[in-house]
């Protein structure tokens, strides 16, 4: 698992390769760039830092935890960039970058954001969000992760689920229930509507339903 410290590294890797440099043009070590960026996402979104955190280690892109929350990608870029360039004008206002150079990387950092925004965070690609599911899928069964995916060779979760007395409806409810509980909690604090909810819940039911019948 990735923990906040891990994941402004690799937002951190992306900002140094965009040359953007944020936190080392106020005057500040690089890694707070990162730091800055991470807060300003969960700020929009209205999660604590260490929810967007966990949210993120699940293998979500920031777009997909925003569209959860009710929340625009686009206000969500908008809120990384206007943190990001906050620094950048302070760094001009100390006489630490011209008004040129802070345009030049105001201009990367948008390329950037759009990246972090649609990347999977973890480190792991796709990996991180499939084991999320495994562990679900395991823990109702009621086997180890490692002994489904060996049990998986040539069958379907509910192929597999069947074969050791548990129902398909049953685990459709334990992957879901994951999802329906962010939902909930979105719902009570005024993020989305009750019926943005149910049309998330509908899309992700038929996701699943194809993702528990799909032949390994």
């Amino acid at each position: 698992m990735l923990g906040s410290r891990k994941i402004g590294a690799v937002i951190a890797a992306g900002a140094l390769a965009g040359g953007i440099g944020v936190g080392a043009a106020t005057g500040a070590k690089r890694h707070h760039a990162p730091g800055v960026l991470l807060k300003a996402a969960a700020q929009y979104l209205g999660l604590e830092r260490a929810e967007l955190v966990k949210d993120v280690r699940s293998g979500q892109t920031l777009a997909q935890i925003a569209t959860a929350c009710g929340k625009s990608v686009n206000g969500l870029e908008a809120a990384m960039v206007a943190a990001g360039k906050a620094k950048l004008d302070a760094a001009v206002a100390a006489g630490k970058l011209t008004s040129a150079q802070e345009q030049t990387k105001l201009e990367r950092l948008q390329k950037l954001v759009d990246r972090l925004v649609n990347a999977k965070l973890t480190g792991r690609g796709g990996h991180a969000g499939k084991a999320a599911v495994l562990r679900v899928a395991a823990k109702y069964i009621g086997i180890t992760p490692k002994a489904l995916v060996a049990e998986l060779k040539g069958k379907s979760l509910a192929q597999v689920a069947t074969a050791h007395g548990k129902t398909v409806s049953g685990l459709k409810d334990a992957l879901i229930k994951p999802f329906k509980a962010r939902l909930d909690k979105a719902v009570a604090a005024g993020r989305i509507s009750s019926a943005d909810a149910q049309a998330k819940l509908a899309k992700l039911s038929a996701r699943l339903d194809e993702l528990i019948n799909k032949t390994r």
